[in-house]
């Protein structure tokens, strides 16, 4: 029904206008006539059936079928096509809505040249052609321009729907994620922190009587180490933002500093300079996890960390080369998490995690990370409303301007008044380029330039018979009044800019013809005895009502139509975004609960050891630390095996209630 609803309405109104109607009055039809539009009819129908699978095939096979008939329909008689005249700018609206940008200038301009030739041929190359090819690129750039705007419009609907569809889901697991993103961070604290305590404990008790310093340097690292540990894990049960760790990741030679303090050798290359804020998160993670393991597993091997960026892609490697051989470890304290919490952290991002045993000994991990450092900017111009605001001011200067210039015309003013006509015009309409973002002075720019014509005409710079060019130039004014509806501030006065719209056209207009006549004709005759005071009163007044009746349809008729824009935008708008932020913030209320309940479990079974394990350090009793980061490191696992096999879920009403 979508595909074919509008091609067989034109097809019908063309077969009704002709040669439905003239042989229903007994007209003779012209047999080529007849089937050239039987043809083109055919073509067109068939043509725009495509337009939604195959948009430039369409916009070329409907081309092509009015092409056949434009060629045998002579060009006084071409109104007759009027039906289905229109469907090459369908056509073009579709190539517009639903190709790339460089895909529609290329189909635009071969269109554009595509008519102009075929004007040519048909009816002669000369100034003519060349004023029908500039009216012709003007209406098939703004249909263009428009197109884009509508596949915007379509690609930022589906966006919002995605966004939408986004928060829900994690709005329904909210809590799941959290539960995961909370088992990486303690994994992170026990891997980190804890493990690094244990292993010096135990390194300076096994050499206590080769390396008695080993006593003092351990002690003094527990006790400092075991407040940092301590410090995280309150920070988890004092319920932060989910964010904060994001936020506060420490730069990679920090990071590193705290390892060889630890007796690694770690070698840091990163040739575009430390990661940016959207990366340092999971560089820092990944990073300090891969350090942690083969602190455990390969405590004397060279580690290597690159950090380079290539396009748009962050890729980095830690690497080590095993040492002298890669241990178990220090027993107990593996817990099975850090490949996999590395790998979540790249996928968080789009990116991907390989970890495995490398060539010729040790152990690799690398991830690669996207990163668009820019964003092309390619035919950026055409991503504007800029295109049709331009589209619209030419469109109003095409009927006025046109007359003046057209080819064949000899306008009874010198080339110096046609250049100020033209300027005037010109001024008149360059204000609507800013319509969007000061409506208001739009308006009242275009108020005020209206009358530029009646002055050029009072003072007799242009005479009655190029004049009239200026009674076509309300379009402007039309437009200026859709802008400070659908844009303006101050909503509820948007009535008073098309009565200000109205009655400055009204005025500039009846003016304007007074001084027509009181130049054409003589005054004395016009006045019809009455004095010129009262004379140019009474005409200016009925000229301003019968201009006002005119005019203040299409005027009110564009400030109501910019209303409903507004509207419609408002609706949409408050649809699309209260939905997210309404799914957001209560999938934010569900993680917070999810992480009060893991703080719970924090403060009952891991807090207690992990408190008494700098006080041991402070006391000198290293049998204590190493007992205490034990006890903390088994209530951890127990924690996190907890979480990887919770089932418990967070309700609606019990978040609302939190």
């Amino acid at each position: 029904m979508v595909t074919w609803l509008l091609p067989a309405v034109l097809a019908l109104a063309q077969l009704v206008v002709w040669p439905g109607l003239p042989l229903l009055r007994g007209d003779t039809v012209s047999p080529a006539w007849l089937i050239a539009v039987m043809i083109a009819t055919v073509g067109v129908t068939a043509g725009l059936g495509l337009r939604r699978r195959r948009p430039v095939w369409s916009l070329i096979v409907v081309s092509a079928a009015l092409a056949v008939a434009t060629s045998v329909v002579p060009a006084d008689d071409q109104l007759v096509l009027f039906p289905i005249g229109i469907a090459d700018l369908i056509a073009l609206f579709s190539v517009a809505a639903r190709c790339p940008p460089r895909t529609m200038l290329i189909v635009l301009g071969g269109l554009i040249a595509w008519q102009g030739a075929l004007g040519a041929v048909q009816d002669g190359a000369g100034a003519d052609a060349v004023y029908e090819v500039l009216v012709a690129a003007v209406a098939n750039g703004v249909v263009a321009a428009l197109g884009r705007i509508r596949g915007r419009w379509t690609a930022e609907r589906a966006a919002a729907a995605r966004r939408l569809s986004a928060a829900q889901n994690a709005h329904r697991e909210a809590a799941e994620a959290e539960r995961r993103r909370l088992a990486r961070e303690l994994h992170d604290v026990t891997a980190h922190h804890l493990t690094s305590i244990v292993v010096n404990a135990q390194a300076a008790d096994l050499l206590a009587e080769q390396r008695p310093e080993l006593r003092v340097e351990a002690l003094s690292f527990a006790a400092r180490t075991g407040r940092d540990t301590l410090d995280a894990l309150r920070r988890l049960v004092a319920v932060l933002p989910a964010q904060a760790e994001e936020d506060e990741a420490p730069p990679l030679a920090e990071l590193t500093a705290g390892f060889r303090e630890l007796g690694q050798d770690v070698i840091v290359e990163i040739p575009g300079g430390e990661p940016p804020r959207a990366l340092a998160a999971a560089v820092h993670g990944i990073v300090r996890e891969a350090l942690t393991n083969t602190l455990r597993y390969a405590p004397k091997a060279q580690i290597k960390i690159r950090l380079a960026y290539e396009g748009d892609t962050a890729d980095l490697v830690v690497e080590d080369n095993g040492g002298a051989a890669r241990v178990t470890g220090a027993p107990g304290l593996g817990g099975g998490r850090g490949i996999s919490g590395m790998r979540d952290r790249a996928q968080a991002l789009g990116g991907t995690l390989e970890a495995g045993p490398r060539d010729g000994g040790g152990w690799r991990v690398r991830a690669s990370l996207p990163y668009p450092r820019s964003s092309s900017r390619r035919i950026e111009w055409l991503r504007s409303q800029a295109v049709v605001d331009a589209g619209l001011a030419l469109l109003a200067l095409v009927l006025p301007l046109g007359g003046l210039l057209a080819p064949g015309e000899d306008p009874a003013i010198g080339p110096a008044a046609v250049a100020l006509v033209a300027s005037a015009l010109v001024v008149h309409v360059v204000p609507l380029l800013w319509r969007r973002h000061r409506p208001w002075w739009v308006l009242f720019a275009v108020v005020a330039t209206t009358w530029l014509g009646p002055l050029l005409v009072a003072v007799g710079t242009v005479g009655s018979d190029d004049s009239w060019v200026f009674l076509f130039s309300a379009g402007a004014e039309v437009v200026a009044v859709y802008a400070v509806a659908a844009w303006g501030a101050r909503e509820r006065l948007m009535w008073l800019a098309a009565v200000i719209a109205t009655f400055s056209s009204s005025a500039a207009l009846a003016v304007l013809v007074t001084a027509l006549m009181l130049t054409e004709d003589d005054p004395e005759e016009l006045t019809g005895g009455l004095s010129g005071a009262v004379f140019l009163v009474v005409m200016v007044a009925v000229l301003v009502m019968v201009a006002a009746v005119v005019l203040a349809g299409p005027i009110f008729g564009s400030c109501a139509a910019g209303r409903a824009a507004r509207a419609r935008r408002d609706r949409r708008r408050e649809h699309e975004e209260a939905g997210v932020a309404s799914a957001t913030a209560l999938a934010a209320l569900r993680a917070r609960a999810e992480r009060a309940r893991i703080a719970d479990g924090l403060r009952a079974a891991v807090l207690q050891p992990a408190a008494a394990l700098p006080r041991a350090a402070d006391q000198g009793d290293l049998s204590g630390v190493l007992v205490s980061a034990r006890d903390a490191l088994t209530a951890m696992r127990a924690l996190l095996d907890g979480l990887d096999t919770s089932t418990a879920t967070v309700s609606d009403q019990e978040v609302r209630s939190s």
